[in-house]
């Protein structure tokens, strides 16, 4: 039998959140554990995609479907991305 004994829990979405207690930091926590297991971009590909990533957020702002939630979403996903990226310079050790 190869079936797991348990199901894998459902993943939070943004339903799942109350809107009045979310914040940014709740809300990069969500993406990033939606992203387990994915590589984040390099610098490169970071700065090719970002452009494409703003232009679908504002298109999908300008639609009228995006919640505010939905939409901050989306901008915790980008600042995740941005602080995650790979080949991200090693702050400076300070040493005195």
């Amino acid at each position: 039998m190869t079936d797991q004994p348990y199901p894998d829990p459902p993943r939070p979405t943004i339903d799942d959140l109350d809107p009045e207690l979310a914040t940014t930091d709740r809300l990069i926590a969500m993406v990033r554990s939606h992203r387990t297991g994915a590589d984040y971009p390099t610098s490169e590909q970071l700065l090719g995609n970002l452009p494409i990533a703003l232009r679908a957020l504002c298109d999908h702002l300008l639609s009228g479907e995006a919640t505010a939630l939905d939409a901050a979403y989306r901008l915790a996903s980008i600042i995740d991305a941005v602080e995650n990226y790979h080949g991200k310079p090693k702050p400076p050790r300070h040493t005195h």
